[in-house]
């Protein structure tokens, strides 16, 4: 500033700081409208979330309701022995099923998300054409060998030979059981959560209460033959429902099927989710199965309705993993996780609040739910206790095994999986011939513990988050959950007449 009188170096000076002072709002502006576009973002995401959420909630009472009123038509048509029958064979087919899909279900759910947000239809398509070319000759292989090997299965194994018609007539419902988990998981990969809710949580016990009824009102059987039927019935009246919407989300009969997807990369990842599916469905089934071969028929029936009703504990899990399964996919495929974080954790805590209020009346009111389906189930009461503490803990936990498997991390997710199934099987064949129904239960709370607790701590390590901060669940104002609540209406209420394929109209409608 050589040559200039102070008058001119103030104003300079002057100049320079209103423009450093120019530059620095800028900036701050920025970031400031940075910030508020992310939480404007995450705001979307847990919104997308807690409708959908809110959906498959209300659809997932309602299910729960007919769940009720079919086990309780069940039990008082039939008896224990009735309820035993018809528990006996839907584990067998859900064990069989766990064979014949291969995890073409969850990967549907994974790739279909991916797949739909860049609206790749001829690739959903044929990932889904390979998924069935697989499994529905398996399914049918396995059902031959149910069928004509029931004899053997129900005298060698479960040490009762009278329940081999059951079984002979149950191996039918396997198709139908193999078509209806792989199309719903591909409808829950297209974000369609009120048909997906519906399907998993209504269909089946809405067609059991109509066949169960008609037979009770216009028939005069009350045999053990009744169970089984009804569960073929209802069944296959899913599976269709369940095809016919697959169809017409995926727009299946207007899309040709595009090679581009490495499908033998795909079907090793089905494996491996195949194998935790496995494992998971050997450890939650091994009691049955067990219980089915050391004690009586009825004691399975009761057994299986207290684990009917301790699984109402984590009903917010379930329905707010409909639609943040496919959500965690899609955020982990854009590189996301700090909105993977706050969207995992939303989701917990929304779950451990929704779940606490429901354990203490499962606590409270156990001997008076068990008396409902009958006085012999009075003595499911310890075990419905047990088995839903075990089930709070699921849900409290928050998402932990769909965080891993929705992050590409399922070979983990099956490593402990496979682990928790060889300690859950040792442990009910030690403790289930001593101590019945509440062995069983013991070892089922184990085995969740054991599974939510490890990947809990794993996705901290890879991730950098807990599901549920504990620091964080304890702040719940009612009022602002309220608001959010008529917020999500309202946001649903605007977009009624929006094109159908936007994220938020397709989970948030109720």
């Amino acid at each position: 500033m050589i040559g200039l009188n102070k008058s001119s170096k103030q104003s300079i000076a002057r100049l320079l700081k209103d423009i450093n002072r120019a530059f620095a709002c800028t900036f701050i502006n920025m970031e400031t409208e940075r910030r508020e576009q992310d939480a404007i973002k995450q705001d979307g995401h847990s919104k997308e979330i807690f409708k959908g959420g809110l959906s498959a909630f209300a659809t997932r009472l309602i299910g729960m309701a007919l769940n009720w009123v079919f086990a309780l038509m069940l039990a008082r048509s039939t008896g224990a022995a009735g309820t035993g029958i018809y528990n006996l064979c839907q584990s067998l087919m859900n064990f069989s099923n766990s064979i014949s899909k291969l995890g073409s279900d969850t990967l549907m759910t994974r790739f279909g998300a991916q797949y739909f947000v860049q609206k790749q239809w001829g690739h959903i398509k044929d990932l889904y054409n390979k998924s069935m070319m697989i499994s529905i000759p398996l399914s049918l292989f396995i059902s031959a060998i149910i069928f004509f090997f029931a004899e053997e299965i129900a005298g060698d194994i479960f040490k009762k030979p009278e329940l081999f018609p059951y079984f002979r007539i149950a191996a039918l419902a396997l198709l139908p059981l193999t078509v209806f988990q792989i199309s719903t998981g591909g409808i829950r990969g297209l974000k369609k959560i009120k048909e997906y809710a519906f399907l998993h949580n209504v269909s089946n016990f809405l067609f059991g209460i109509l066949i169960l009824g008609s037979i009770i009102l216009f028939t005069t059987r009350r045999d053990l033959y009744v169970p089984v039927v009804t569960y073929v019935a209802f069944i296959t009246l899913t599976g269709a429902l369940s095809l016919y919407w697959w169809f017409k989300f995926s727009h299946y009969f207007s899309t040709q099927a595009e090679q581009g997807v490495n499908f033998k990369e795909k079907f090793w990842i089905g494996i491996s989710l195949f194998v935790a599916a496995f494992a998971s469905l050997i450890r939650g089934y091994a009691d049955t199965f067990i219980l089915g071969r050391y004690a009586t028929i009825e004691e399975v029936g009761i057994y299986r309705n207290a684990f009917k009703v301790a699984t109402v504990t984590r009903i917010a899990l379930i329905a707010l993993l409909i639609p943040a399964a496919p959500k965690f996919a899609e955020l982990f495929s854009q590189g996301k996780m700090d909105e993977l974080k706050r969207s995992a954790q939303f989701v917990t805590k929304i779950i451990f609040w929704c779940s606490a209020p429901i354990l203490v009346m499962v606590i409270i009111g156990a001997p008076f739910i068990m008396g409902l389906f009958g006085d012999e189930f009075v003595s499911g009461s310890l075990p419905l206790i047990i088995l839903a503490i075990g089930q709070f803990i699921n849900a409290a936990t928050g998402p932990v095994n769909n965080v891993l498997i929705m992050t590409g991390r399922q070979k983990l997710n099956r490593n402990i999986m496979v682990g928790a199934t060889i300690v859950a099987v040792i442990l009910d064949l030690i403790l289930i011939p001593r101590f019945g129904a509440v062995g069983a239960a013991c070892v089922n709370t184990g085995g969740v513990l054991i599974m939510n607790i490890i990947p809990f701590f794993l996705i901290k390590k890879y991730y950098g988050f807990y599901t549920l901060d504990i620091w964080d669940v304890f702040k719940v104002s009612p009022r602002q959950f309220l608001k959010e609540l008529r917020q999500a209406l309202k946001s649903d209420k605007k977009k009624k007449g929006a094109d159908e394929d936007v994220v938020d109209d397709q989970a948030g409608n109720m």
